[in-house]
């Protein structure tokens, strides 16, 4: 379990082995890359942190992926091109240069195709900045209270020398309740739990890619029915023969033409046969979205026998089986006749969620289940170009046009306190664009969901990992996921709640599965070496009142506010000093980045 611990960069320290791995005299080395990197980056730092009090840090593990990564391989993959990030926090290349644990393979996010991805270089975590004085002198301008949603370093309680990144979730005084993977608050005074609900600003930058349109995997190019957007009516839409993803309509009379998505996810059975140039036996079935992370896929061995049981490496790859109904759709709309309407529809257990926006006027009407929620102006009038995104989070509704929202914060709907919808069969199409009475060209389609909160780091949700309805490959995953009502039939979820004291804080990881939290400290959680196990006295739990999930105010260091230096980004000749070291590189300024 990733242990989300940073290492500060002043002192050159090196990304922590896995607890099985410490007190085995391993002694990680980065060689040239470090000496060439840490050249480039010193005057970057020098600029950004005069006149401040920050510290540099380096994150060495995976449990705050995608938003800051540990260790990790980059994969472009093989089959679609999408580029995913793999978790590589326990593959360090010792000074005989052989790696501790390799890892061997990846899954793509996009398209699910697992590539081998040894003999790529494995490259070091973000390095951040941390402002400190943001906490410890509220006072100055620019500072403040800790804040919900914060990413935040702090001292791990039961490790104090040992710091930790996590995303501060919980504020002092209140309960926090993890359920159906959403995170919900009883404030202090009141009664009641409410559905907490992110600044806009946190919930696009915590969404995780589902599928994107622009990168289709090559070896089922030619077969049409496994296209996942596609016309609910032949005819009403065609694909643009040289442009991969654009999609042309002219609806006739004041019919909509619909072209709706399908979670069309090859699984591991079916791309075996593909890659054996077999036409793969089971016929596509869509299946229900799921919180895959294509970080979470380490793979260290080769999965082939894919009717045995997978193994506890293996389960956090193909095993993720958590619906997760809150989508965001975005694309780009070329409209050409200025007239006539476009509707989005987002689909969460059966309920349509939609935005139809009036093209000749501008006016959008969202509603839900046919019951509107308001009328409002969008710059979607007349003829032009611009992109577009709709969301579902957190039972609020918001539409972006042009990247900038276009009813403010967005309109909220049922806090979600006492029920949560269950899977549908239109639960398998999702998502819908349709339009009435204009010709228009629709682009660039990329589907997204929320984060999914596990109510435990390395478990499910569905409860006893031995029930027999619980999937135990991967093939059987996939058919559970085919068939809604086999999922709702798993029960209704338990939650899980935390009370948090005065002047302590609740902390969790973006990558809730992989992500050593509160919800998973236990009053015994300390490392011990083991060759010293049998001569530490047993150690009584924390003196001072505190909960096993808390984090008291004084073990705050700061903010992490920017990601200054990802890893270099290699280019051009692979040319290799060692396996990890490639010529040349480039600053890796795409992913440079305020931290939000």
């Amino acid at each position: 379990m990733p242990r989300s611990t940073v290492q500060p960069e002043s002192k050159g320290a090196k990304p922590s082995p896995s607890p099985s791995q410490k007190g085995h005299g391993t002694k990680p080395q980065e060689g040239y890359r470090d000496t060439v990197e840490a050249i480039v980056v010193a005057f970057i730092l020098a600029l950004l942190v005069r006149g401040f009090e920050a510290e540099a840090f380096v994150i060495p593990t995976g449990s705050m992926a995608p938003t800051l990564m540990g260790r990790h391989k980059e994969v472009s993959c093989p089959q679609c091109g999408y580029v995913y990030s793999v978790n590589a926090s326990e593959e360090i290349e010792g000074s005989s240069g052989a790696s501790t644990r390799r890892v061997e393979s990846g899954v793509c996010a996009n398209c699910r195709y697992q590539t081998k991805v040894a003999d790529l270089p494995s490259f070091k975590g973000d390095r951040i900045l941390v402002m400190k004085f943001l906490y410890d002198m509220p006072f100055l301008p620019g500072a403040s209270e800790p804040k919900r949603w914060d990413v935040v370093v702090f001292r791990y309680p039961e490790e104090p020398e040992v710091s930790y990144i996590k995303r501060l979730v919980g504020l002092p005084g209140e309960t926090l309740r993890v359920w159906y993977g959403d995170i919900l608050i009883k404030s202090p005074g009141r009664k009641k739990f409410e559905l907490e609900r992110r600044p806009l600003e946190h919930q696009r930058a915590m969404q995780m890619m589902v599928y994107d349109d622009t990168h289709r995997p090559s070896a089922f190019a030619a077969r049409a029915d496994w296209k996942r957007w596609a016309s609910s009516k032949p005819g009403d839409w065609r694909e643009s023969s040289g442009q991969t993803g654009h999609y042309s309509s002219e609806p006739a009379g004041d019919s909509w033409a619909e072209l709706r998505y399908r979670h069309l996810v090859p699984d591991p059975l079916q791309w075996k046969e593909v890659e054996a140039r077999e036409n793969p036996s089971l016929a596509p079935h869509p299946t229900l979205i799921t919180d895959f992370y294509s970080y979470n896929t380490n793979l260290n061995a080769d999965n082939s026998d894919l009717s045995q049981d997978v193994s506890r490496d293996q389960e956090g790859a193909w095993l993720q089986p958590h619906w997760v109904g809150d989508l965001t759709v975005s694309g780009r709309l070329d409209m050409t006749d200025g007239a006539g309407s476009i509707r989005l529809d987002l689909i969460e257990g059966g309920v349509t969620n939609r935005c139809q926006i009036d093209l000749a006027t501008g006016s959008a009407e969202v509603s839900r289940s046919g019951d509107k929620l308001g009328t409002f102006p969008t710059p979607l009038k007349g003829k032009g170009r611009h992109s577009v995104e709709f969301a579902n989070v957190d039972n609020r509704l918001t539409l972006w046009v042009d990247g900038r929202p276009a009813f403010g914060e967005g309109i909220r709907y049922k806090d979600g306190s006492t029920h949560h919808p269950e899977p549908t069969a239109q639960d398998l199409e999702p998502v819908r664009v349709a339009v009435k009475g204009t010709k228009i060209v629709v682009s660039d389609l990329v589907l997204k969901r929320d984060i999914y909160y596990t109510l435990n780091p390395g478990s499910i949700d569905y409860g006893n990992p031995w029930d027999s309805r619980i999937p135990k490959t991967p093939v059987d995953l996939f058919a559970l996921l085919g068939n809604p009502e086999r999922v709702a039939a798993l029960g209704r979820l338990k939650w899980a709640d935390f009370p948090i004291g005065q002047d302590r804080f609740f902390m969790m990881g973006d990558n809730s599965p992989r992500s050593k939290d509160s919800r998973g400290w236990s009053q015994t959680d300390r490392y011990v070496p083991a060759d010293l196990e049998r001569n530490i006295p047993e150690r009584g739990w924390d003196p001072t009142g505190r909960e096993r999930w808390e984090v008291p105010r004084k073990m705050l260091t700061g903010k992490a506010f920017c990601v200054y230096w990802p890893h270099g980004k290699p280019f051009g000749p692979d040319f290799r000093l060692s396996r990890d070291f490639r010529l040349p590189f480039r600053p890796y300024l795409e992913r440079m980045k305020w931290i939000h």
